[in-house]
């Protein structure tokens, strides 16, 4: 079955499918939340889903994530359903491992639409409406940041500094205005 969706999450007349149109990117977000899309985003960005079956009403894959997961998506009557072996994905909630496989199963895991081969208009090439293709390397990295030990944060940040004078430079001035907001002074530079 082949549908056609127009509007904010249509393809402006073009046909889809039904799990295409019950798992859209931004329904996804919507449904996922914020940082449990981030870190679906991050999954599929990094290759994680694996052994993928797609069809026009549900599709099934393995997202490698500190071990194998097993999700199912389906675009039920009654509206997206959705099931994964992890802990959260089991209770039925739309977990980051359902959010990476409908990216990469329904063809928005955040790259580019490279039709037009860096013409002229080289820029509008990437879709506009996407929400994290605008820079999918600072995405990932956003997630690793957030998820990464304190401490690790720390070396990775130093490890950096000594190998680059521009992040030596700007993690110096994030110190000293740290620094003179703890102290009520005025941060100097």
């Amino acid at each position: 079955m082949i549908i056609s969706v127009s509007g904010e999450n249509g393809h402006d007349g073009e046909a889809v499918t039904p799990l295409e149109a019950a798992f859209a990117e931004r329904a996804c977000a919507q449904r996922a939340g914020t940082d449990v899309f981030i870190e679906g985003v991050n999954l599929a960005l990094l290759g994680r889903v694996e052994q993928l079956r797609i069809r026009p009403t549900n599709a099934s894959g393995t997202v490698d994530d500190d071990g194998p997961h097993e999700v199912r998506l389906e675009a039920a009557d009654d509206g997206p359903r959705t099931g994964c072996t992890c802990s959260e994905g089991s209770t039925g909630i739309f977990c980051r491992h359902a959010v990476a496989v409908a990216l990469v199963a329904t063809g928005s895991a955040g790259l580019a639409d490279d039709d037009d081969e860096d013409g002229e208009d080289g820029e509008d090439a990437i879709e506009e409406s996407s929400l994290f293709a605008d820079d999918p390397v600072h995405a990932a990295m956003r997630v690793f940041l957030s998820r990464v030990p304190r401490a690790e944060l720390v070396e990775t940040l130093l490890d950096a500094a000594d190998e680059s004078d521009a992040v030596a430079d700007a993690l110096w001035e994030a110190t000293v205005a740290w620094h003179g907001r703890q102290h009520g002074a005025a941060p100097s530079t």
